[in-house]
């Protein structure tokens, strides 16, 4: 580091200036502080030149856009279409038929279909031995299901105490004295 500094101050004492040299060196930092703002005001407009040149172009296209829309309504064949589909207009001795709810297809995913083939490691007869074993179980499943269920919603009361409880089967309730009870 001290043999860099030494070299740095050997050739700073060897470089000699004239009056010349510092008259240049004032005389062009002038110009660079005298020029500085113009040139700052140049390229700033400059960037304001190109936005409004590109907001003019955006407009210029939504106008293109406006004519040929407007384009299209001066054809007879368009105004008749757009009546038809907007005011459902037919002409005299057509029929229309409108379609209410239709089904609406899904759009189509961006996703790209891969070019590489992929293999699914799956045992499919082990998958059909689990659901031929598993076929005669489920219906017992489902109904000790349900009969827990069942159990769960009833009260505590004791089944040989309430006949009621015990007897599935629903008995109609006697009319109440004083009514009679009719069919008609």
């Amino acid at each position: 580091m001290k043999r860099w500094a030494g070299d740095l101050g050997a050739w700073a004492s060897s470089l000699r200036f004239s009056g010349f040299t510092v008259l240049v060196v004032v005389l062009v930092l002038a110009g660079a502080v005298i020029v500085s703002p113009s040139l700052s005001t140049y390229v700033q407009q400059r960037r304001e030149i190109a936005e409004l040149r590109e907001s003019v172009r955006i407009h210029q296209e939504a106008v293109s856009e406006i004519d040929a829309e407007r384009a299209k309504w001066k054809d007879p064949v368009y105004v008749r279409s757009q009546a038809r589909d907007r005011l459902f207009y037919v002409l005299p001795g057509e029929t229309q038929l409108n379609v209410i709810d239709d089904i609406v297809m899904p759009v189509e995913s961006d996703e790209e279909t891969s070019a590489e083939l992929s293999r699914i490691q799956d045992n499919w007869a082990r998958g059909l031995a689990g659901s031929f074993l598993s076929a005669g179980t489920i219906a017992a499943d489902t109904a000790a299901d349900a009969a827990t269920d069942a159990g769960a919603d009833a009260t505590d009361a004791d089944p040989a105490a309430d006949p009621a409880a015990a007897d599935p089967t629903p008995e109609a309730d006697p009319a109440p004295e004083g009514t009679e009870e009719t069919t008609e």
